[in-house]
């Protein structure tokens, strides 16, 4: 039996104001948020402010947000393009399709695979292939490139979907994870006021060495990690603005700022992206 050892008690912000205990789970090197039903999950996704569905600015913050977004597709195909992945490309976890729209413009191949209706069909009107689980997808369709941009945290079986990514894999692709980093400075000094946290929908809050454990007992080879250095700045905000923390945009600024700094010697972002090809056998 796998020991866990309680953390403590994170509040949903977002939607519902529950709180939910966080435990630490040693030998996986990742922490597991405890949710009674994970059927019931598709409740907590139910807001406007949820950012990977949301599609119109309101704000100042928004505005800074989306501008941050645009500079950080651009940085993000070229960590595509540095693995060399090719142009045939699947989503998991696509939201509205804003990355995958962002690619298709660049003469990618793209397909999504997105299960939440209101998302999909958002994405489906801008003209890109969208399908609801990966068991829909065609057995016959292989991929260069897989990206999960923030998705695995809330999978209820990670290795699972994982393991069948692998079948959609080209002999060469390669798969991209971006996820929040349990182990940054920011993460340590919210504690269990992290916004990254995001409980319940993060079901799974990984470490680098958790998420590289992970992928390799899926038969995958770890190859490299790049920082994610704006979600440091936002994730603070964010943890400043829950807090009722007043200049929470400043606050949260500072602190971002310094998280990056303090990673430039520990590596540890507050959000990174792992690059990971399958073992060959």
């Amino acid at each position: 039996m796998i020991k866990k050892q309680k953390l403590f008690c994170a509040k949903d912000y977002l939607v519902s104001g529950e709180s939910f205990e966080v435990y630490w789970d040693n030998e996986r090197k990742r922490a597991e948020t405890k949710v009674k039903d994970k059927n019931k999950l598709f409740n907590y996704y139910q807001s406007d402010n949820y950012d990977s569905h949301k599609k119109d600015r309101s704000g100042f913050i928004d505005f800074l947000y989306f501008a941050s977004q645009k500079v950080m597709f651009k940085y993000k195909e070229n960590i595509l393009i540095k693995h060399d992945p090719g142009k045939k490309v699947l989503d998991y976890g696509s939201g509205i399709g804003m990355f995958a729209s962002y690619l298709s413009n660049k003469g990618y191949n793209t397909y999504l695979i997105e299960p939440f209706y209101k998302a999909k069909e958002i994405a489906k009107k801008k003209g890109l292939k969208v399908y609801e689980s990966i068991e829909n997808l065609p057995k016959q369709h292989l991929f260069n490139c897989i990206t999960l941009w923030h998705v695995l945290e809330h999978i209820p079986q990670p290795e699972k979907i994982i393991g069948s990514l692998k079948n959609h894999l080209e002999l060469d692709g390669k798969i991209f994870i971006a996820l929040p980093n349990f182990k940054s400075f920011d993460s340590k000094y919210y504690g269990r006021n992290w916004a990254a946290l995001d409980v319940p929908r993060h079901l799974w809050h990984f470490t680098s060495e958790g998420i590289i454990n992970t992928l390799e007992s899926s038969g995958f080879e770890f190859i490299k990690k790049y920082p994610l250095w704006f979600d440091a700045i936002y994730i603070s905000y964010l943890s400043e603005k829950y807090c009722g923390k007043r200049l929470s945009l400043i606050k949260g600024l500072f602190i971002g700022l310094l998280s990056n700094i303090k990673a430039i010697f520990n590596n540890e972002y507050s959000s990174l992206v792992y690059v990971f090809k399958a073992k060959t056998s």
